[in-house]
């Protein structure tokens, strides 16, 4: 199929793309990547009268120093994955973006893109929740950093206004010397994540000083597993403790259900995902403390 008709637009700024935001209100929308919206517009799930293409602006850099990283909406995927800066500050990152679809998408795909859209399934709105993250803004009348609580509101549904535009994501990462694991589970690889679970652990002594845990891909929203959390802080892992860690990650959580995967079975491969990427994590920051 091919898109409704409408009228394109090459912004020569991001204050020029924000001030044709501000103009034409929800008629217009923003090109970066175009891995979302292009495939929407053309089953005629989206449509607008002016398509606004911001996939030339310098938006694209990547900065490190310790405990945060800052990347440009217009990062490729690809870049996440080959950034040794990224790598070295936070290598939870690669370790996602190695997860999503297929080469193509990881080379025209965009952080930006993906958090503005918010797919429950994005590897990069997990990071941004599990790294403490802001998603920078621009509108015509300013711009702000808004916190991953505050930003993700439901599926596809963020705190964006209609005449604002992702610039940047900060993420924020332990500042010394930490172990990660990023795992999900897909019908076939490239697929859109069944379930997913991230893990960030510290580790001072042989007991874990600092955990983070995120759970994707079985709601609405990417949700920090706070309780598993507090139960790591302090403890020494054993493997009873990397069985218990999963069932409490999950408790009281309320997959939803599709033709994919039923509530039920998605609850499963959370409970079994966090234990596992919890264990690969302390792994690793134990090799490297």
């Amino acid at each position: 199929m091919k898109p409704a008709p409408f009228t394109y637009i090459r912004a020569d700024t991001a204050q020029h793309a924000v001030e044709l935001l501000k103009q034409h209100g929800d008629d217009a929308r923003l090109l970066a990547g175009g891995q979302t919206l292009v495939p929407m517009m053309n089953l005629r799930l989206s449509r607008t009268e002016y398509l606004i293409d911001i996939g030339r602006l310098p938006l694209n850099s990547i900065e490190a120093a310790p405990g945060l990283l800052k990347v440009g909406a217009l990062t490729r995927h690809r870049q996440l994955i080959e950034s040794r800066e990224a790598a070295a500050v936070a290598p939870v990152v690669p370790q996602a973006m190695w997860h999503i679809a297929h080469p193509t998408i990881r080379n025209f795909g965009t952080a930006g893109g993906s958090v503005a859209y918010a797919d429950p399934t994005a590897e990069i709105c997990a990071l941004v929740v599990l790294l403490d993250g802001d998603v920078v803004t621009l509108s015509a009348a300013g711009g702000r950093a808004i916190p991953a609580p505050d930003y993700f509101i439901s599926a596809f549904q963020t705190a964006l206004q209609p005449d604002e535009m992702v610039v940047a994501i900060h993420l924020r990462p332990p500042a010394g010397p930490h172990g990660s694991c990023f795992l999900e589970v897909s019908e076939r690889k490239g697929d859109y994540a069944m379930a997913a679970a991230g893990a960030v652990v510290v580790v001072n002594d042989g007991a874990i000083a600092e955990a983070r845990i995120v759970m994707s891909g079985a709601k609405s929203i990417p949700v920090r597993a706070r309780a598993a959390e507090a139960r790591l802080k302090g403890a020494r892992l054993t493997e009873a403790l990397v069985d218990e860690i999963g069932a409490i990650a999950v408790e009281g959580f309320d997959c939803y259900a599709d033709i994919r995967a039923s509530a039920e079975y998605r609850k499963s491969l959370l409970m079994s995902l966090v234990s596992r990427a919890v264990a690969r994590a302390c792994d690793r920051a134990v090799s490297k403390s």
